[in-house]
């Protein structure tokens, strides 16, 4: 199969983001009064569907009502905001990759439950060389992965076929999106996700390098 459009999750997939979601969530419970401090490894266990779900999993063992919640992320996401890029970087051979599978026609997009204007502002400042046809993040009231909606919106207006698009992502939200959208998908395994030797069972390519792509065309 040949494949001449991409959608690619972002936090895990395209970005090494984790210890700016870890700095930034651990700091919004320290001003609540919550010592719990991410690193590295521990964030992993909050990432995937959306900032709502990250905090309500980092607020397990606390207190859980709305209130507190809506507290919580009145304190997170202007941190969230101020982080984007601090501590994160591409992963290594990703930007040549990219690079190269433009060159032969490629198109990409970003399919991505990070806030909508924050996927773009660190693209801009991370991956600003390669040509994204589409940087599509959450916006509040619209679904967030696994639904299809982005996805959609996307096939919707460039009238793409389903065939020819790929979905690529580090975990099962991403494989759910691409199978929701009717895409196949591809699991890259260098992202955050815990649980690869399960995922390697339902993802139709996989990907242990960024050069892999290039056999995908």
């Amino acid at each position: 199969m040949a494949y001449r459009h991409f959608f690619f999750d972002l936090d895990g997939t395209l970005l090494d983001t984790i210890v700016d979601i870890a700095n930034a969530i651990s700091d919004a419970l320290a001003k609540r009064g919550f010592q719990r401090r991410y690193d590295r490894e521990s964030a992993k266990a909050l990432i995937g569907n959306g900032a709502d779900a990250l905090l309500h999993r980092a607020l397990i063992g606390f207190r859980e009502d709305p209130q507190e919640f809506e507290a919580l992320k009145k304190e997170y996401l202007p941190l969230y905001k101020a982080y984007q890029g601090r501590d994160c970087d591409t992963f290594p051979g990703l930007p040549e990759t990219l690079l190269e599978l433009a060159q032969k026609g490629v198109d990409f997009s970003i399919v991505t439950n990070k806030p909508d204007e924050l996927s773009k502002i660190i693209i801009s400042k991370k991956l600003p060389q390669i040509p994204f046809r589409f940087i599509l993040g959450h916006i509040e009231g619209n679904p967030v992965k696994p639904n299809p909606y982005l996805v959609e919106k996307i096939l919707k207006e460039t009238g793409w076929k389903k065939e020819e698009c790929l979905f690529i992502g580090d975990s099962y939200v991403d494989l759910e999106t691409g199978k929701n959208a009717g895409l196949k998908s591809a699991l890259c395994t260098w992202g955050y996700d815990l649980h690869y030797d399960d995922l390697k069972k339902v993802a139709d390519h996989i990907l242990n390098q960024p050069r892999d792509l290039l056999d995908l065309i």
